[in-house]
């Protein structure tokens, strides 16, 4: 079954005003002493654009966060608990091109190109 959604979660690291927010950020627990950040590239930038907001000192970014990740398509689904203290989560979710389709149509383009360049060849 092809996977028609992507989803990400937009985390609160702190209360008040001057909340900080990152989005999918993701650690590896498998060193026990520091954890190692392993989020995807895409978020990663996102988190660096977030961190540019909170160091501006122009509180609260909440809707300016919220316009930039619905700048990309993401549309808010839900809050959701965390299970930290503090720990609020807003999901998204926005659809993933269906790369099948896309090849097909590809491939439909390049056939079309070929049989109507490949006509005979006049002998000299």
């Amino acid at each position: 079954m092809p996977v028609r959604w992507e989803y990400c979660i937009l985390t609160r690291l702190s209360n008040g005003p001057d909340s900080k927010w990152h989005v999918n950020r993701v650690f590896n627990y498998r060193e026990p002493h520091m954890p190692v950040e392993v989020t995807e590239a895409q978020f990663r930038e996102y988190n660096r654009e977030f961190d540019e907001m909170h160091a501006s000192l122009s509180f609260p970014i909440l809707p300016a966060v919220l316009n930039r990740l619905g700048a990309d398509g993401w549309e808010l689904l839900d809050d959701m608990n965390t299970g930290l203290t503090g720990g609020e989560g807003l999901v998204f979710k926005r659809p993933v091109e269906d790369k099948q389709t896309a090849r097909r149509g590809q491939a439909k383009a390049r056939s079309s190109t070929a049989k109507k360049s490949g006509g005979r060849k006049r002998k000299s």
